[in-house]
């Protein structure tokens, strides 16, 4: 039932946002490598809108509201900065008012407000109910989502290398925005108060509200699962990403390290008596 064709929104507007993103990239950088990795951004983006997924995450499921959001807030961003050349952008980013832009984007601080106050701010149960409610809400809902993202992962996906934070500095910021998502997340699936009532009762706009029930998706358990959703998978995408920042410490070690630092390891300790 999830996956019947009547939850799959073809003629989503998200389409026109997706063409216009590849084809921008294109004119602007024309690169093949990046460019795969921002159809993959862009794929993700189209997923969290024309699947079930977006479906559902309009006034039926708090849990598909939930993944898409994290669709919106971590992944698509993610992969945009990652598309992004670092030769291209580096000569951009040389100039007086750019690099500006780039120093201020780089502060660690408005970034980590910027991505984790994102979720806690539109999850407030008024707010939520709102964005659900009303699309010009919701479409300026997801507009931040996908701003806030960018400015939460540019500390550390930053195509120009002198924006990114130190490796054990990133380690930290990751580690703290796991630590906010998680309370967010402890909070929505513990509490007994509906944190976005729109989906407390829904509109029945598609007829498949009894088989969601049936199938065990009731708006208490939904939103347990949404709380869920919002602590597990973004710590375990930090996870990943601070294992990255791990060995770019490692390999930033090996290089600084003077190869006569360990050349002598291996001599004989009385080597210097001989």
């Amino acid at each position: 039932m999830i996956w019947d064709q009547a939850l799959w929104n073809w003629t989503s507007p998200v389409w026109l946002v997706a063409l216009g993103l590849v084809a921008l990239y294109l004119v602007a950088f024309r690169r093949a490598k990046g460019l795969l990795i921002l159809v993959l951004g862009v794929g993700f983006l189209a997923l969290a809108f024309v699947s079930p997924i977006g479906v559902l995450a309009d006034g039926y499921l708090f849990s598909a509201h939930m993944v898409q959001h994290l669709l919106l807030l971590l992944v698509v961003p993610m992969c945009l900065l990652i598309a992004l050349p670092r030769e291209k952008l580096t000569q951009w980013f040389e100039g007086a008012r750019l690099d500006r832009v780039g120093q201020m984007l780089a502060r660690p601080v408005p970034g980590w407000v910027c991505g984790v106050g994102a979720m806690w701010f539109w999850h407030v149960p008024v707010l939520c109910s709102a964005a659900t409610l009303n699309p010009a809400i919701g479409g300026l809902r997801d507009a931040s989502f996908i701003l806030a993202g960018l400015a939460f992962w540019w500390p550390i996906f930053s195509p120009v290398k002198r924006y990114r934070l130190p490796p054990l500095n990133g380690i930290a910021y990751l580690f703290s925005a796991c630590i906010g998502c998680t309370l967010l997340g402890i909070y929505i699936t513990f509490t007994t108060i509906t944190v976005c009532p729109a989906f407390a009762n829904p509109v029945d706009r598609l007829h498949i509200l009894t088989s969601l029930y049936d199938a065990g998706l009731t708006p208490a358990i939904d939103q347990q699962l949404g709380g869920l959703l919002m602590w597990v998978p973004p710590c375990s995408l930090y996870v990943c990403v601070i294992v990255s920042l791990l060995c770019r410490w490692y390999s930033h070690i090996e290089t600084i390290t003077p190869p006569n630092a360990t050349a002598g390891l291996g001599r004989p300790l009385n080597s210097s008596t001989e």
